[in-house]
């Protein structure tokens, strides 16, 4: 749980959302829990591990993804999925790496990708939202 805590302080402070979240449900999920602010739009992919948070109005979004980190590193995995997302500017995070690229409508997207050897965790955040750090902030296990 310490290294979701973790992971959530330094995707607030790395992807530099700042603001309230007015009014949130805990959500739990299969590997996590977030609070989901109201009105958000949540979509589960249980196949790949994933679950996208959408604003209402469609002008932000934060996927969450968590994979089994069989093999090779943090940085291994920072930079294969650096090299799947076409990302650039890997910068190494304490416990993690963080890169920027673009979807494919041209949106430029902000990657944090950390772990705790069992897991890693692949934190996406499309646009920017004034919920995002309390929703990052509350990410438990």
């Amino acid at each position: 749980m310490r290294k979701i805590r973790v992971l959530a302080a330094l995707a607030a402070m790395v992807l530099g959302v700042w603001g309230g979240l007015a009014e949130a449900a805990v959500r739990k999920f299969d590997q996590f829990s977030i609070d989901v602010p109201n009105g958000w739009k949540v979509e589960e992919d249980k196949e790949n591990y994933t679950v996208s948070f959408t604003a209402p109005d469609d002008s932000a979004a934060l996927t969450v993804s968590i994979t089994a980190a069989e093999n090779g590193s943090i940085e291994d995995w920072a930079k294969a999925y650096q090299e799947e997302l076409k990302g650039k500017n890997l910068q190494k995070f304490p416990d993690g790496y963080m890169f920027q690229f673009e979807n494919e409508n041209g949106v430029g997207c902000r990657a944090i990708v950390s772990g705790d050897g069992k897991r890693i965790m692949l934190l996406v955040a499309l646009g920017e939202h004034a919920a995002f750090d309390k929703m990052i902030n509350s990410l438990a296990e």
